[in-house]
């Protein structure tokens, strides 16, 4: 006996439906502090492809000592992703980057979602991105943000509010990626929060000139802005 046709699933069902898979794929990432943060065959694989235009060209020399916070995502021990964040006169200015053979899997939201849990713990105000005018995509990644709370401001950033823990921000709403509430973190991660936060306001934010072992990274510099292929996105 033939299966009778299955009724055509509505909007609803169809969103539940790709909400449960990306909820599926990000349950498998991981979010890792880098405490000394440095140039490597990772980060070397990872942005080897942001097209020409979005960072400035520099040249970076194996285990050279990166500027401001980084972490990374992975995903079965493998770095797929990684985000980058800087205290701003009480925001903070962000960069992500995705893996090139990971893109359309949700990495990216699930990086922006923790930047922006990590901002909101520190009790800073806005995360920040500029996307540069050099950007390939620049209309197509602004609107990305603009869909994840960004809202673009008269100097040309983009900016979402954190402050307020009443916000939504993270990965905690219906398996969404980039949306639901701060969740406050538990005892170990709020003396973590303490202790970088007092580095924070004890670390000079202008590089001396000659500081070799300090120099601002060329991809997520403070001018640089964020990367992340939208058209290979699926979120």
């Amino acid at each position: 006996m033939l299966d009778e046709p299955r009724p055509a699933r509505g909007p609803e069902e169809r969103t539940g439906s790709a909400m449960a898979v990306t909820d599926a794929v990000t349950s498998g990432l991981h979010w890792v502090r880098e405490d000394d943060p440095r140039w490597d065959a990772d980060r070397q694989r990872v942005f080897a492809a942001v097209p020409d235009g979005v960072f400035p060209t520099v040249a970076r020399r194996p285990g050279e000592r990166l500027s401001s916070d980084w972490w990374r995502a992975e995903r079965d021990g493998r770095v797929v992703g990684y985000g980058w964040l800087d205290d701003v006169w009480g925001d903070a200015e962000i960069l992500l980057a995705v893996e090139e053979g990971e893109r359309g899997a949700g990495v990216g939201a699930f990086v922006l979602g923790r930047l922006e849990e990590e901002a909101a713990a520190r009790g800073l105000n806005y995360v920040l991105n500029v996307v540069r005018e050099g950007h390939p995509e620049r209309a197509a990644v602004t609107a990305w943000f603009e869909r994840h709370g960004f809202a673009a401001t008269e100097d040309g950033r983009l900016r979402k509010q954190v402050g307020s823990r009443g916000r939504d921000v993270g990965q905690h709403q219906d398996g969404r990626p980039g949306t639901g509430r701060a969740q406050p973190p538990d005892g170990t991660r709020q003396a973590r929060y303490a202790a970088e936060r007092e580095r924070a306001a004890a670390r000079p934010h202008d590089t001396p000139a000659g500081a070799a072992d300090a120099e601002p990274m060329g991809p997520g510099h403070e001018e640089s802005g964020g990367y992340v292929d939208v058209e290979r996105h699926r979120f």
